[in-house]
């Protein structure tokens, strides 16, 4: 293998020499092509480190040019160019796993060259973990003016400024939507859209968190209403709120409400919150699980539980922590860490869920670990609840 050369097949070719010369400040040869035949015969003749695909090319089929890779036992890092839930991505990012090619991520299209150079920075150096929720054009003024208090929070649950984006739980053994995940996001009226740890450990201080997670339930279940009867919705619940009997309440209403199944609820708690006061959560844990709710503990492995612990309280599902999943290509420590805890999330008869997929290589390796479902961005970022829509329709299109 040729190393730092990148071998490019877009049809734009504005695009392909803004991925070109990013890659050439990284110390790359870059070579561009437009026909797909051509590039797999440059494939084969130079076997290039990396290449980038503009998999929505017309009269291109993404699945057939990867099953051409694979069959030249193609082991490049892959960079594929697409929007966010199109038919021709989804089907690209399902070939990938099945022929275990190593797609490092997806760029998204049309192009913003300073979103670019973050993510291709991570892709041209096989660094996988770039959080893109978190990239955004704030600029220094406006980091300093952006305040958190009790007036600010207050104002935002009045004025309905919370929301819920979306991310996709999957299948990893057949690629088949499972579910969702509920993301609480802050539509800051100057600043734009703010991240749940800007803000939501302030308001378990001041108790204004209850309210929000009113709002997250009723948002979340009135999306959940909308999805076929199999579909579940997994919402995240502050340590401060399972101490209030009045959630239990504010989930039956809801359920009433929107016509909603119990089961297809899923409420991930963290693991440091149920483990501080077992038999405080034991209880209140419990009685969820006696109403019909499915109970996740989230970041597994980054706590203190001890098995005896973990075994007393009334889960259903383990979700594997993204910290393992990001590093379990570079660390064996990682990969065992996840494939113990697989283990032990079947002897006590729990489903497994890993987040932070962010390429194929992890999407194998956890599907041959035997984790049952995955999120991250290989397959969706979050969205909003018409990309959501939009980005289902696609998905499901390839069944």
């Amino acid at each position: 293998m040729q190393a730092k050369t990148l071998l490019v097949l877009d049809d734009d070719i504005d695009s392909a020499n803004i991925i070109a010369k990013e890659a050439e400040g990284y110390g790359f040869k870059v070579s561009i092509i437009e026909s797909a035949v051509l590039f797999v015969d440059q494939v084969s003749a130079i076997n290039p480190s990396h290449l980038a695909i503009h998999i929505e090319m017309p009269e291109l089929d993404g699945t057939a040019l990867l099953a051409d890779l694979a069959q030249l036992q193609c082991t490049s890092s892959i960079i594929l160019s697409s929007s966010f839930g199109t038919p021709a991505l989804i089907a690209a990012q399902l070939a990938a796993i099945k022929h275990r090619l190593n797609v490092r991520g997806v760029l998204p299209r049309p192009f913003n060259r300073s979103f670019n150079h973050v993510i291709l920075k991570n892709m041209l150096t096989d660094l996988v973990s770039v959080d893109l929720d978190l990239y955004t054009s704030t600029t220094d003024n406006e980091r300093q003016s952006y305040v958190v208090d009790e007036a600010a929070i207050f104002e935002a649950i009045s004025n309905n400024q919370f929301l819920l984006y979306y991310q996709p739980v999957l299948n990893l053994q057949n690629g088949k939507l499972v579910g969702f995940e509920a993301l609480i996001r802050w539509r800051h009226p100057e600043l734009g859209i703010r991240l749940p740890e800007t803000f939501i450990p302030f308001t378990e201080k001041t108790g204004q968190i209850d309210p929000i997670t009113h709002q997250v339930i009723l948002m979340g279940f009135a999306f959940l209403a909308k999805l076929k009867p199999e579909l579940t919705l997994s919402i995240n619940i502050s340590a401060k709120s399972i101490k209030n009997d009045h959630l239990l309440e504010v989930f039956n209403q809801a359920c009433q409400k929107f016509g909603i199944d119990p089961k297809r609820v899923v409420l991930e708690l963290t693991e440091t919150a149920t483990m501080n006061n077992p038999d405080e959560a034991e209880y209140v844990l419990s009685r969820l699980r006696d109403l019909g709710f499915r109970l996740s503990i989230d970041d597994f492995g980054t706590g203190y539980s001890s098995m005896a612990q973990l075994a007393r309280l009334p889960f259903t599902e383990l979700k594997i922590d993204k910290s393992f999943v990001t590093t379990m290509e570079s660390s064996s420590k990682s990969r065992k860490v996840i494939g113990s805890t697989i283990a032990l999330a079947q002897s006590l008869g729990l489903t497994t869920v890993a987040e932070g997929i962010e390429n194929s290589l992890a999407a194998i390796g956890l599907r041959e670990l035997g984790c049952q479902f995955g999120q991250g961005y290989y397959f969706a970022r979050p969205m909003d609840q018409d990309a959501a829509f939009l980005w289902m329709q696609n998905w499901h299109s390839q069944y």
